[in-house]
């Protein structure tokens, strides 16, 4: 078995908690990890954010989520590193999980949320967003769920 390098952190966000439990502890066996983070936020940004406080900057970090998530968390660093509510100098991998189709839908809805959202990044972003936006979002989520 080939060793990966080690990780500063593994960052597990919240939802499908079978699947990254079982991701989680593959990848303990195949490297060393100094801490794990379970990610605790109402939103990917949110979940970001937090991770940003943390931080200090050289860290390795891994992501433990599927890949369309991943590419939303990307986006989400990329402009909070902008905006300095992340440090630069962080290398992030993905530590991905097998992508259902359920959530591969969930994920480019989140991922084309982010690229439409050219707000500052901040905490608690959907308690003011628009009606329309607000209510579409829930009610996807929602029918992702029961299917």
């Amino acid at each position: 078995m080939v060793k990966k390098e080690p990780l500063d952190y593994i960052l597990i966000p919240t939802g499908w908690k079978k699947q990254r439990k079982k991701r989680v502890a593959e990848e303990l066996k195949k490297r060393k990890v100094k801490k794990i983070f379970i990610m605790k936020g109402k939103d990917s940004e949110e979940d970001i954010l937090d991770v940003g406080k943390i931080l200090k900057g050289g860290e390795r970090v891994g992501i433990v989520t599927f890949p369309m998530h991943y590419r939303e968390y990307l986006l989400i660093i990329k402009r909070a590193q902008k905006e300095r509510k992340f440090p630069k100098n962080i290398k992030i991998e993905n530590i991905a999980t097998k992508e259902t189709a359920r959530q591969f839908i969930y994920g480019i809805l989140g991922l084309l949320e982010e690229k439409m959202n050219n707000k500052e990044v901040s905490y608690g972003k959907y308690k003011r967003e628009g009606f329309l936006k607000g209510r579409i979002r829930k009610f996807l989520e929602k029918v992702l769920k029961t299917t």
